[in-house]
């Protein structure tokens, strides 16, 4: 007897591709083989990606036609590479099931920041601990009886507004609802900036010494680093001799950073700013 085949369901991947063997692709197919791609083929999902459609034809044309009619679409924010946010957007108009991925220390625009994200370490472990976070979200956005996106959000408050007669109370009452959930959004947004910063992989506690307005040069140079996240000043302690002639002053600050810091890097920089490197402590965690 012949067994029925199982249709499979079409899962789009909207991700940044980069050139070939750069960062970016690398670090994209990486994710897309080691994670996305088995994932969606335990759920029943067969995932087409831009850069690997052969089918003939416009590229563009097919991306969008992944993106209007495939039952999923998972989206790779990271990078916020402008080709991904123009497909999310895209998909938030149709409303159907959407999944959004980002690797940690992605900044999101502050539009969708509010919105469900899974974030994910790029690492073994990583993948590891991406695999059932991704599953449970794809069971959760397959499951959602209507959309929940800033698109649909406000295409609904669109329409009950036309059915609602200006002077009607349901009318007032709309426009409250619309100014409770932009303070609701605001608050979370502010909530967000002043939470507990995450602990980063790489970190150092550097002691220079100079003026002031030297160390202050030399901590913008050290923002511009690959990497860099977070450089904060810790404080700063003198060394006193007789009759209270201070003879030296050392600062100290932090960097934290995604990737490894060249210290050489640092003390060339400081050198032009003036700033002596005393000493640096690693408590990089890798």
């Amino acid at each position: 007897m012949a067994v029925e085949e199982k249709d499979t369901k079409s899962c789009f991947v909207v991700t940044p591709i980069g050139a070939d063997n750069s960062p970016t692709r690398r670090a994209a197919d990486g994710l897309i083989s080691a994670v996305i791609k088995p994932t969606l083929k335990e759920m029943g999902f067969e995932a087409h990606v831009a850069h690997e459609i052969a089918t003939p034809g416009s590229i563009t044309r097919q991306v969008i036609e992944h993106i209007l009619y495939d039952e999923l679409v998972v989206a790779n924010l990271t990078e916020l590479n402008p080709n991904v946010m123009y497909e999310l957007a895209v998909r938030h108009c149709v409303g159907l099931p959407i999944v959004v991925l980002a690797e940690s220390g992605t900044k999101l625009p502050f539009d969708i920041s509010d919105e469900r994200t899974v974030f994910f370490h790029n690492d073994m472990h990583g993948a590891v601990d991406l695999k059932p976070r991704l599953r449970a979200a794809i069971d959760s956005a397959l499951s959602e009886s209507e959309p929940d996106n800033p698109v649909y959000r406000v295409a609904q408050t669109k329409v009950m507004r036309e059915v609602t007669q200006a002077d009607d109370a349901q009318s007032f009452l709309l426009k409250k609802l619309d100014y409770i959930e932009s303070s609701v959004n605001e608050l979370r947004h502010r909530s967000q900036l002043r939470e507990e910063p995450r602990q980063l992989p790489f970190r150092y506690t550097v002691y220079a010494g100079g003026e002031k307005e030297s160390i202050r040069e030399l901590l913008k140079l050290i923002r511009t680093l690959p990497g860099i996240e977070r450089v904060v000043i810790l404080g700063m302690s003198t060394e006193v001799r007789l009759r209270d002639e201070v003879s030296s002053i050392t600062h100290r600050f932090r960097i934290e950073s995604m990737e490894p810091i060249s210290m050489q890097e640092v003390e060339f920089m400081a050198s032009h700013c003036n700033v002596q490197i005393e000493k640096v402590r690693d408590h990089s965690s890798l």
